[in-house]
């Protein structure tokens, strides 16, 4: 996905390192050639489940927050979306990958969702939208490229899919729009900015912790 304007041009350069560290991660790569182990990916998708809880409650808080009604309108409906996605997770993928729900989140997963919850609420509304972000326009990337390397019959082509779609790109268009005309108007570009990092790192760590747990 592309940048739209300047700005987020220069968030998508300065990220270039981690985006090009998750996409080196053993986590990604297992998963695209379906190699991955199950107790791995069963750590990422639960946790994911629990962490998307989270994230929409952060998109919430901003939609709520915003002074702009198209704005809240398109936040109110990432939230939404967002807790759709988690039952879709809970109720189908887990039986489908014959997983138990998690109940406590992790260490890597809840640093993530506990840095978007203060962001949403305590940050400048432009700092909340920037660390935000990453969620959609890294983790659409990291999907789009998991999926062109994705290997036949690949066990998680399922999972794999899920992100996959116009509606998904056309979210994360929309959001790197909103970032990139609020930046133009910010006078704390460089807050926004160092959150944003902030947040393609923590993209970067729940991948890593996924594959660093020992599961013997």
């Amino acid at each position: 996905m592309k940048a739209e304007g300047k700005y987020t041009q220069e968030l998508w350069l300065e990220a270039q390192n981690v985006y090009q560290k998750i996409l080196s991660c053993k986590f990604v790569k297992q998963l695209a050639d379906g190699s991955l182990c199950k107790e791995s990916f069963g750590h990422y998708l639960t946790q994911d489940v629990l962490y998307l809880l989270k994230d929409a409650e952060a998109l919430g808080n901003v939609g709520e927050r915003s002074k702009n009604e198209e704005e809240k309108t398109f936040f109110m409906a990432l939230k939404e979306d967002g807790l759709a996605v988690e039952q879709i997770l809970r109720e189908e993928y887990l039986r489908y990958f014959n997983l138990q729900p998690a109940t406590i989140q992790s260490s890597a997963f809840k640093a993530y969702s506990d840095f978007l919850l203060y962001h949403s609420q305590h940050s400048s509304y432009e700092c909340a939208c920037a660390a935000l972000l990453p969620c959609f326009w890294i983790y659409g990337e990291v999907a789009d490229e998991i999926s062109k390397h994705a290997l036949a019959n690949n066990v998680y082509q399922k999972f794999i899919d899920t992100y996959a779609g116009d509606e998904y790109d056309d979210y994360t268009k929309k959001f790197i729009q909103i970032v990139e005309n609020l930046a133009k108007e910010s006078s704390n570009f460089d807050e926004m900015k160092r959150v944003f990092l902030q947040a393609c790192e923590f993209e970067y760590l729940v991948f890593d912790e996924a594959i660093s747990l020992s599961f013997t």
